[in-house]
């Protein structure tokens, strides 16, 4: 471990990758420029989850589907909640574009998980840092894209089903695509479509633990129903696309979390395991959340040669999430109603204008656009106090990027400049009057970026970002019960802008006997930094339980780390594969650690593949996988934890896959050696072990 970290120090002195400059034979993630819209940062350090890995994850969550990128981690909350965190953060500071649209739902909570459905994506693309100029000033830490596949062109009817199932849980998920195309000959020439829809039902969990054995996480099972469907208008140099999606989940909320008293609650993290036995059931009881959120997306263009290209885009959102407490009310008529405890509806509405300018004098590319936000959030429920008050904001901003070629040497640019307003409505509780705190922000934001190809088989990018984001409403004016979080959380008022200035480096060598190393360094301060703190040993206790305590505050930081990717194709067919992800985060202001990082993580895969093992089968693979995550040993000492940081674990896992006349087959297990464990960034480790054994058939058939 200690010439790993060495060999990643080393690394930082060179770092990121052009991909256009030599070939790659990685056919799932790639560190690429290509994937990138022309308006986007193509020197920023980037990472993709292709086709082919996301058919071998098919089933899995967006963040799980993400964890094979290095520098990407989960925050969970239990076994169904999951969120991507890019070199050490997450949340609000994560910028997630889905089809083109910045996705727009209650992205504050630790249990508020993408409301996206992965099947409509065939690649992933992890902008690493503040390289994002583009989507927001707001993309403190990165912009995943969630990309579909191209709309057919060709006259044809075609499409795939997925079949999804899993032992852990006995989950089953099936999902369907049919797209077409009219024929080129017909009047409507250029016209296509698609429909897609997935339905996914889990019981409860399984874990294991030393002392009982396996037992079952109770009420951990969830529901969803997806679709999406998309009408496309082509004509070459002018078009339209309509796009509507609906993602629609139930999830329940362990039952270990919810605990009475706050001898309850220290008893339950001491004993290590739920006091109550759980059976299985597909039941999903109190506490549990609900969360539909609807987009529609209506996008057209116009491109000329001489003038360039011209691009529009609307969006509107709907995300309402409902969270339900365990205990239901005393109040018989109200129970009956089965109101939800928590309510938010947040209305979003999107516009953008992007102008791609011609090429000038044979080097200068770039464009510059236009970006509205406006939106409404509405809370309701019956709990006794307010966890996020109402409110309304509006933002807009406006960016140029421009990029110049000069031989091996690429330079490129982008300035922002955006303001934010936001008005909260809340009750003041002493004298039970509304007030309408305002605030408003506005700064800029700046990106430069170099990109050298030394050979063929060498080349380094090196990429510099500020970026700024306003502190959230939760983080305002928290005050109350985080449900489906089991916190109560605080929040404060005098809150100011977050700041950060990014520095990447990174380089990709292909050097002899087919070896292969990725590497990349990264220095990233934040000025005024937003994270909650833990209030242990308080717990807050009220008519609905006891609750850990949790305050939003500020302070200066440092995240400095690397990323380490190692390929290498020792004998035919065989690929050995090695990833390394290191994080460290300072508190420059205590002079302390930061909480709540990653720790330390170290992924290898073997994996043997044939294309072609015979006249009819293609695509013939077998793989195994090792997962080491060292224990978190760099915890502030200032800041007391409910519980102290879990040991490190190690878990096994194995695949093996084929395909014949379109239809694929793979098997694959997950911690096969049922090892018990606690992940440091899962906020339910307080409560219960990390889910045991799972063995996962997949079917799918293109056509």
């Amino acid at each position: 471990m200690n010439q790993s970290l060495l060999l990643g120090l080393l690394c930082f002195i060179g770092v990121v990758v052009q991909a256009q400059t030599f070939d790659r034979r990685l056919d799932t993630v790639m560190v690429t420029g290509k994937s990138l819209k022309k308006d986007a940062i193509s020197t920023a350090v980037t990472a993709t989850v292709g086709q082919k890995e996301l058919s071998e994850k098919a089933g899995v969550s967006l963040g799980t589907a993400l964890q094979s990128v290095t520098g990407v981690s989960m925050l969970q909350n239990g076994p169904t909640i999951i969120k991507p965190i890019i070199h050490g953060v997450y949340s609000n500071r994560i910028l997630i574009v889905n089809n083109g649209v910045r996705q727009e739902g209650q992205t504050w909570g630790n249990d508020h998980a993408p409301e996206i459905d992965p099947f409509i994506a065939t690649r992933l693309t992890v902008i690493k840092g503040a390289g994002s100029i583009r989507y927001g000033s707001d993309a403190v830490g990165g912009v995943i894209l969630v990309e579909p596949s191209p709309m057919p062109t060709d006259y044809r009817l075609g499409g795939r089903v997925d079949m999804v199932g899993m032992s852990n849980g006995r989950a089953g998920i099936v999902s369907g695509r049919i797209d077409g195309a009219v024929d080129s000959s017909a009047r409507l020439k250029g016209l296509s479509y698609r429909l897609q829809g997935t339905f996914k039902q889990a019981g409860n969990a399984m874990a294991n633990n030393a002392t009982i054995g396996n037992y079952y996480l109770g009420n951990t099972g969830y529901k969803e129903d997806d679709y999406s469907a998309t009408l496309r208008y082509d004509r070459g140099w002018f078009g339209g696309e309509v796009y509507f999606s609906r993602f629609d989940t139930k999830i329940g909320i362990a039952s270990a979390s919810h605990v009475g008293t706050v001898q309850d609650l220290m008893t339950d993290i001491a004993r290590g395991y739920p006091a109550v036995k759980s059976d299985f059931t597909y039941d999903i009881g109190r506490p549990y959340q609900t969360v539909n959120h609807q987009l529609l997306k209506a996008e057209g263009w116009l491109a000329t040669g001489k003038l360039g290209r011209l691009e529009g885009v609307f969006a509107r959102q709907v995300d309402t999430r409902k969270e339900y407490d365990a205990d239901i009310s005393f109040n018989d008529s109200l129970a009956r109603l089965n109101p939800p405890d928590l309510y938010f509806q947040l209305i979003t509405h999107t516009a953008d204008l992007i102008w791609q300018h011609p090429v000038i004098a044979h080097r200068v590319s770039g464009s510059v656009g236009l970006n509205f936000i406006t939106q409404g959030n509405v809370q309701e429920g019956t709990g006794y106090q307010e966890l996020i008050p109402n409110f309304r904001n509006y933002g807009g901003g406006i960016f140029g990027i421009e990029k110049m070629a000069i031989g091996k040497l690429v330079l490129e640019a982008g300035a922002r400049y955006d303001y934010r307003w936001l008005r909260a409505y809340t009750v003041n509780s002493s004298t039970l009057t509304l007030e309408t705190p305002t605030y408003d922000w506005q700064r800029m934001t700046l990106n430069a970026g170099a990109s050298y190809a030394f050979s063929k088989n060498f080349s380094v990018d090196y990429n510099f970002g500020s970026a700024w984001r306003p502190p959230q409403v939760i983080e305002l004016f928290a005050d109350g019960i985080h449900q489906s979080a089991v916190s109560y959380e605080h929040g404060d008022s005098s809150l100011t802008l977050e700041t950060a200035y990014n520095n990447n480096l990174a380089f990709i060598w292909q050097l002899p006997f087919h070896l292969k190393v990725e590497a990349g360094g990264y220095v990233n301060y934040f000025h005024h930094y937003i994270y909650l703190r833990p209030d242990a040993p308080k717990v807050q206790s009220t008519i609905q339980g006891a609750f850990p305590s949790y305050t939003y505050i500020q302070t200066n930081a440092v995240f400095t780390g690397f990323d380490l990717t190692v390929t290498y194709d020792f004998w035919q067919h065989f690929t050995l594969t090695s990833k390394t992800s290191v994080v460290r985060a300072r508190d420059v202001t205590e002079h302390d650690w930061l909480i709540d990082i990653p720790s330390d993580k170290f992924d290898q895969t073997l994996r043997y593949e044939l294309p072609s093992p015979g006249r009819h089968w293609k695509d013939f693979f077998v793989s195994v996988n090792n997962l080491a995550v060292t224990k978190q040993n760099r915890v502030p000492s200032k800041i007391q934890d409910y519980a102290p940081p879990p040991d490190g674990y190690v878990l096994w896992g194995a695949a093996a896959g084929i395909s014949f006349h379109g239809l694929s087959v793979s098997v694959t297990g997950t911690n096969i050696t049922n090892v018990a464990y606690r992940d440091y960034l899962d906020k339910f480790r307080y409560f219960i072990n990390g889910m045991g054994k799972n063995y996962i058939l997949r079917l799918g058939y293109s056509f």
